[in-house]
């Protein structure tokens, strides 16, 4: 079976506030490294994860990105957009645009869409 992954398991992985989820969410993370767990991180859970880390821990854009590509590439991580999301990420980084748009960004790039747009952010990339 393949599981949905909610954003307050990264959360709780990534920050550790919570001594009983902490150690929970290492569990689950440790099997989903391994491929003993399947998951999916849905667009949404990993922009969430994005804006919670960032705007309300304080955390640098840049640690977080690399904690969540890290997250992205576990074997356990079962998205078929794993490239869209990773690059997307990285957009976000070096463009210093919005997940969303940085996700519309990667998806033209990777696979030939087009962008209709009035956001000037989406010319940046």
């Amino acid at each position: 079976m393949v599981y949905l992954l909610d954003t307050n398991i990264i959360i709780r992985f990534l920050v550790g506030d919570h001594e009983e989820h902490l150690a929970q969410s290492i569990e689950y993370f440790s099997d989903i490294e391994n491929s003993k767990l399947q998951v999916e991180i849905l667009e949404g859970v990993l922009m969430e994860a994005l804006f919670v880390l960032v705007k309300f821990y304080k955390l640098p854009q840049s640690e977080v990105i690399l904690d969540l590509k890290t997250i992205l590439v576990f074997d356990g991580v079962v998205n078929s957009n794993k490239t869209i999301l990773h690059e997307a990420l990285t957009i976000v980084e070096t463009k210093n645009i919005d997940f969303v748009d940085a996700l519309i960004c990667a998806k033209s790039n990777l696979q030939g869409y087009g962008k209709l747009s009035f956001d000037k952010d989406l010319k940046k990339c």
